[in-house]
């Protein structure tokens, strides 16, 4: 009978797993360095991937969402010759009356990947930062990725919670 109920949820966690993991050789290697490269990786792995020039720079960006949250990769340190030296998963919130300091410390206080900044007009940032020199794994790609929706997904549930502590939502 254990057998059973262990080979069910295995079969259920490969199921639930997301597409990004399920959709390519894991093994195979990606260069994350190229913008394009990177929007057709979070494409055909089943996500929306916009890729975008910001106006006022021209540097690139892909806009996309998870988690029913719109989401931006940024990308620094770009050139045609190499590429760009990193990328930026970053998302942007509008000012809520329970948003503070003391509720982003508590957040970054337990959290590596995550992080998150209340600004000077009370909206709340967060960003997770990627080096994308050298090739990487399809696999890491993915757990990337899977770490961004991941700890949106526990950021949005932390929010409630900060929401529900200062009398907010009930």
């Amino acid at each position: 009978m254990r057998g059973i109920t262990m080979a069910a949820a295995l079969a259920a966690s490969i199921w639930a797993m997301p597409a990004m993991a399920q959709s390519a050789d894991p093994a195979r290697m990606v260069d994350l360095s190229r913008p394009e490269q990177v929007a057709k990786l979070l494409q055909e792995a089943g996500y929306k991937a916009e890729l975008k020039k910001h106006d006022s720079s021209g540097d690139p960006y892909i806009s996309s969402a998870a988690n029913g949250s719109a989401f931006t990769i940024e990308f620094y340190d770009c050139s045609a010759a190499k590429g760009c030296t990193s990328m930026q998963f970053f998302s942007w919130y509008k000012k809520e009356p329970y948003f503070s300091v003391a509720m982003a410390n508590r957040w970054n206080a337990t959290k590596r990947f995550l992080r998150i900044v209340i600004d000077k007009d009370g909206d709340l940032s967060t960003w997770m930062d990627v080096t994308t020199i050298g090739k990487v794994s399809f696999a890491n790609f993915a757990d990337t990725v899977d770490w961004w929706q991941s700890m949106t997904g526990d950021l949005f549930d932390f929010m409630e919670e900060e929401e529900k502590a200062a009398g907010g939502k009930k």
